[in-house]
């Protein structure tokens, strides 16, 4: 029990950090010595992440789903209607990546020291990540909302942080910093609740070895409040602009964890 709050309470803080939950999940799985029955645990944890986005956002998230119905307050064309389509075509593209490369993905997780590297990468794309343009996000177009969607998909490469590289990619097609970070974490709740409701078939080998359901519903429930906790944080350093601190912690973490590797 007491792994499991680790790890929801690692998965919670780190999936909307720009600092790579996936890869701060392997280190504490091999430091901890879990077992992994597939992606089991990192899908029950991300579900409880969404649902810390699902709270949070709530009210574009209502808005988002009455304009996709058509019910949107300023019409069937309104800037949220159009919103609500990108963000599920950006959706497409993650799902569509993550489909073809979901075995070569999922290979990648069994090395420590290649994650470590791949958290590295992230501190330099975060050391990159300028804001080019003051665009908010009912301006994106569609060639954004794909672009977005790679990253997304991209990011299913352990170390590669999920929101650092969405939100680098959306203020490099010119959305302000904190726009970009809303795309990033209403992009990532279609996303995440497919992939964790996907991955749920490794259910019974979860059970097999040895996890309970009342573990993993500690490990959800955790992994919700402390998504909370971290998105609220993130939005207020990210209007300071603070993205170099987590930049350096990147570097820091993944060369630490590279040299460690080989003692």
């Amino acid at each position: 029990m007491a792994q499991m709050i680790i790890l929801g309470i690692v998965q919670g803080l780190t999936e909307f950090l720009p600092v790579s939950s996936t890869a701060h999940l392997v280190f504490a799985e091999h430091f901890l010595r879990t077992p992994r029955p597939g992606v089991i645990l990192e899908a029950v944890l991300h579900l409880g992440t969404a649902l810390a986005a699902v709270v949070l956002f709530w009210p574009q998230v209502r808005r988002l789903a009455r304009a996709a119905i058509g019910r949107e307050e300023n019409g069937p064309d309104g800037p949220y209607r159009r919103l609500a389509w990108l963000l599920l075509a950006a959706t497409a593209v993650t799902a569509v990546i993550g489909l073809i490369f979901r075995a070569p993905f999922e290979r990648m997780f069994s090395s420590v020291r290649g994650t470590a590297v791949q958290l590295m990468i992230t501190g330099v794309i975060l050391l990159l990540a300028r804001e080019r343009g003051k665009r908010r996000m009912v301006d994106a177009r569609l060639p954004d909302a794909a672009a977005l969607g790679v990253a997304q998909g991209i990011s299913i490469v352990p170390g590669i942080s999920r929101s650092g590289l969405t939100i680098a990619v959306g203020v490099w097609a010119g959305l302000t910093l904190e726009e970009a970070a809303r795309f990033s974490f209403l992009m990532a709740i279609p996303a995440l609740l497919a992939a964790g409701l996907f991955a749920l078939r490794d259910l019974e080998d979860a059970l097999i070895l040895g996890y309970t359901l009342a573990e993993l519903a500690v490990g959800f429930a955790v992994s919700a409040l402390f998504g909370m906790i971290a998105i609220r944080w993130l939005m207020d350093w990210i209007r300071r602009g603070r993205l170099l601190y987590f930049a350096v912690y990147c570097l820091a973490a993944g060369l630490a964890v590279f040299l460690w590797t080989f003692r």
